[in-house]
């Protein structure tokens, strides 16, 4: 991409599970370095995002920049829109090589989670690597006080505060966090809104300010929600959706939401199903292509599974009035699964064998749903 800039690399902070640092969400958590290692301090002004400031200022993308440029081929939002649009001012050719201070904060103290949903991992879920007997630790981390500092230090700076997890409702870090933020800055919430609200301290805190927007994170609806959110209940979300929309009506908190859809094969026949039931909430979808687990790739089947696809979004475009974004992501995905000509046998090889793993090892209460709620794809899958 030529002219591409960011403001990230000088002003934002992203932390995940693993205590890796980057400055936004989407950028290579293997290349700037790790805060059970180094101090934060060392790690925004190291060589690594150096070099990545270095490819920015003559208007280059950078490999840590893959993520972004990668969702825009794919007609998707990327996380240098979001910093871009909090930093309107920035110029990246004056910006000079040292980080400056943290306009957009993401930071995930640990994988605490109460789902194991069976797109995601040991690394951002407690439960999942419960599951696999992967020794992940949930307490807090030793940098835990040095982040807070540095925010506090900066917090006049701070604009938006992307709260994710694991689960951030669980997360008793972001109690102090939250005391330390300033009460103007715009709060983000990527919840699973799986966990009763009525007791929550974090959410009541939170429910406390004003500027919140709340991401709902769930593809599908009622029986499907519970297979691939798994520990999920339907009914608790809904009870816990009723609560978050009764705010959301009061124009004095000012809280607003949608829901946050990742696109995948779980969903890609039931687009329309998901759909109405957002429009009959009033709520807005926020969709995201998927990246991993590549199983669950809608494009990577060939001919049977695409022509399903693609039926369903010619319907989704028929029945509903779509968003720029939908119009931009399932159009671009129209177009590529009417391209297919071929069956592809060894991705329909590996979606089976990763059904009978969810279904035979991690998720056995779920054994044989996958058929009996995804019919019309179970019936494609080599015996």
């Amino acid at each position: 991409m030529d002219n591409f800039y960011c403001a990230s690399p000088w002003r934002g902070l992203h932390i995940n599970s693993r205590g890796d640092i980057k400055t936004c969400c989407a950028g290579n958590p293997n290349m700037l370095g790790n805060l059970n290692d180094k101090t934060i301090e060392e790690v925004l002004n190291g060589p690594e995002l150096g070099e990545v400031r270095d490819s920015l200022r003559q208007g280059k993308s950078h490999p840590y920049c893959f993520n972004c440029v990668n969702a825009e081929k794919n007609g998707a939002s990327s996380e240098r829109h979001w910093h871009n649009s909090i930093n309107e001012f920035f110029d990246t050719t004056q910006a000079g090589d040292t980080y400056h201070y943290p306009t957009l904060l993401d930071i995930r103290w640990n994988n605490t989670c109460n789902l194991s949903c069976n797109y995601c991992g040991p690394y951002d879920s407690s439960l999942w690597s419960s599951i696999k007997k992967i020794p992940i630790k949930t307490n807090t981390r030793k940098y835990y006080e040095d982040v807070c500092d540095l925010i506090e230090k900066n917090k006049q700076h701070v604009k938006e505060v992307a709260l994710v997890g694991g689960e951030p409702l669980l997360l008793p870090e972001n109690e102090r966090l939250l005391d330390v933020l300033p009460q103007d800055c715009v709060m983000t919430v990527i919840t699973n809104l799986s966990n009763p609200l009525d007791n929550n301290k974090i959410f009541h805190k939170l429910a406390q300010r004003k500027n919140v927007g709340w991401s709902m994170s769930f593809d599908n609806i009622g029986d499907r929600f519970e297979y691939v959110r798994h520990g999920g209940s339907w009914d608790v979300l809904i009870r816990n959706l009723d609560i978050m929309q009764s705010i959301m009506k009061d124009p004095a908190r000012k809280h607003w939401g949608g829901i946050h859809a990742v696109y995948n094969v779980y969903n890609a026949t039931r687009l329309c199903e998901l759909k109405q039931f957002a429009n009959d909430r009033g709520l807005f979808i926020r969709w995201q292509n998927l990246e991993t687990p590549p199983e669950l790739n809608p494009r990577k089947f060939g001919k049977q599974f695409a022509e399903l696809f693609a039926n369903e979004i010619e319907k989704f475009f028929s029945m509903f009035d779509p968003s720029p974004e939908e119009i931009s992501l399932f159009g671009e995905s129209l177009q590529y699964y009417k391209s297919m000509t071929a069956v592809n046998e060894k991705s329909l090889l590996e979606l089976k064998q990763f059904v009978s793993n969810i279904e035979d090892m991690y998720h056995p209460d779920t054994k044989g749903q996958f058929a009996a709620l995804w019919p019309e794809l179970a019936t494609h899958l080599p015996e």
